[in-house]
């Protein structure tokens, strides 16, 4: 049986860069090594292999992403990455939130966090693929400004890829 959970919004002083935080959330930097993120990314790979089949592209954990963890009362429970791919551009890498966290905002706090994140390291531009069936995160990225591009090695002869880039300026 699933456990309900409630998320509770903090007052609006504990913000980060307009996204609100919910109590007992926690947003930790970790390694693609991390038994978490390892965790989160296996669980975000076999949701897209249900969804799209078996002949998606798998690609792997760069070593060069910066995870965020998002712990809700010490519990992984999301996590998103970050990839410089050249000066000025960054590019998000495994943004997911497990299936019973999922309508809290987390997603929008984990990107919130990760824009923050790139400006402070000097990017002015993101970049990202995600799939013509995740309805949720096309939804997400156009709504936080995201536009859509012409697809990107390795996505460019994927039928079901939809990538996207925003500038940060």
């Amino acid at each position: 049986m699933k456990q309900e959970r409630h998320a509770k919004l903090l007052p609006s002083d504990h913000m980060i860069e307009g996204a609100e935080l919910i109590e007992g959330a926690v947003l930790r930097p970790a390694e693609g090594s991390d038994p978490a993120v390892q965790a989160l990314t296996n669980a975000q790979q076999a949701e897209l292999a249900a969804m799209y089949g078996e002949d998606q592209p798998l690609v792997g954990l760069h070593p060069g992403i910066a995870f965020t963890l998002l712990l809700i009362e010490d519990a992984p429970v999301g996590c998103i990455g970050l990839q410089p791919v050249a000066p000025g551009v960054g590019e998000i890498k495994r943004l997911y939130v497990d299936p019973a966290f999922r309508g809290w905002g987390l997603s929008r706090l984990l990107l919130t966090h990760l824009e923050s994140q790139a400006r402070a390291q000097g990017l002015t531009t993101l970049r990202l693929e995600t799939g013509t069936e995740q309805h949720a995160a096309l939804a997400l990225y156009t709504r936080h400004g995201y536009t859509p591009i012409p697809a990107y090695p390795p996505f460019e002869n994927e039928p079901a890829s939809r990538c996207f880039t925003k500038s940060l300026g």
